[in-house]
């Protein structure tokens, strides 16, 4: 029978997968690398923090970007529709369908681009523009870490009068 001394039992000492462990604190018996960890930790958490909020950042851009090119899409096609409508009729359309994203006090008038007044001829091409203001939005402001986010959002949809 081998006599080993503890101090040397401790000092090689594995798990059962046959892998060293750590240094330990013999009255605790744990890893004395816990504390290196919540360093690490504090450190890397606010870069992880600060990505976040840029990522949340973008998606609100896109959302908004999206809910505009919508709205002009189903704007402008009202338009092509009725041809007797009006600039404030498809003003009131585009603020009834707009989506709940966009439709507060930012969504600009709808613009009414024809060569003609109402009511207009089949085939006459109708532009239908959509300025959404992104001020109320962006809560990291327009520049971000390099990244430069639109403090506006505007969206011109053409049909042909039907």
């Amino acid at each position: 029978m081998r006599l080993i001394n503890r101090a040397a039992q401790n000092k090689f000492r594995h798990t059962a997968a046959g892998l060293p462990v750590g240094r330990t604190n013999p009255a605790l018996r744990r890893p004395l690398t816990i504390g290196q960890t919540m360093v690490e930790f504090a450190f890397i958490l606010p870069l992880l923090l600060i990505l976040m909020l840029g990522v949340i950042q973008m998606i609100l851009v896109g959302g908004a970007a999206l809910a505009v090119n919508e709205a002009a899409v189903a704007s402008a096609r009202y338009a092509a529709l009725n041809p007797s409508a009006d600039e404030s009729t498809i003003d009131s359309y585009l603020r009834n369908i707009a989506s709940p994203l966009i439709a507060d006090a930012n969504l600009h008038r709808a613009v009414l681009e024809a060569p003609t007044g109402p009511p207009r001829h089949t085939g006459t091409p109708v532009s239908v523009t959509v300025t959404y203001d992104m001020g109320g939005k962006l809560f990291l402001g327009t520049s971000f870490f390099g990244i430069n986010f639109p403090d506006q959002v505007s969206v011109k949809q053409t049909m042909t009068s039907e």
